[in-house]
């Protein structure tokens, strides 16, 4: 009866790991366009349920953003961050219409927005 408890405690206890530690969940972007100007070559930027986002210039450039806080309740907005050249910007993924996005990371002194598509 002992073997069959603990047994059964085990498999209780695995079962329930992902519901205690959920797999994070993130998404590509795939930006055509920083304001009305059409880019060369096509960025990517992941975003998601992790405190660090990347866009990736895919040219050998990258810029990885640490999340460092959040307001209100939107998950890909009002979000605070330090990216790797140790400059503070606010971050804010906004859906458009179908599945084209805004993306707009505003530092101090400049905002630049990003304009794509989710990638499917």
């Amino acid at each position: 009866m002992k073997k069959f408890v603990v047994v059964t405690l085990l498999l209780f206890l695995i079962g329930n790991v992902e519901a205690i530690n959920p797999p994070t969940k993130s998404f590509t972007f795939i930006l055509t366009r920083l304001e009305n100007i059409k880019l060369k070559r096509s960025a990517r930027f992941i975003a998601g349920d992790t405190n660090q986002w990347v866009l990736d210039f895919r040219n050998g450039s990258k810029i990885t953003y640490t999340i460092t806080g959040r307001v209100g309740n939107n998950p890909m907005c009002g979000l605070t961050a330090k990216d790797n050249l140790g400059d503070v910007c606010a971050i804010c993924v906004s859906k458009l219409s179908g599945d084209n996005v805004e993306i707009e990371l505003k530092y101090s002194t400049k905002t630049f927005r990003y304009y794509g598509y989710i990638q499917r």
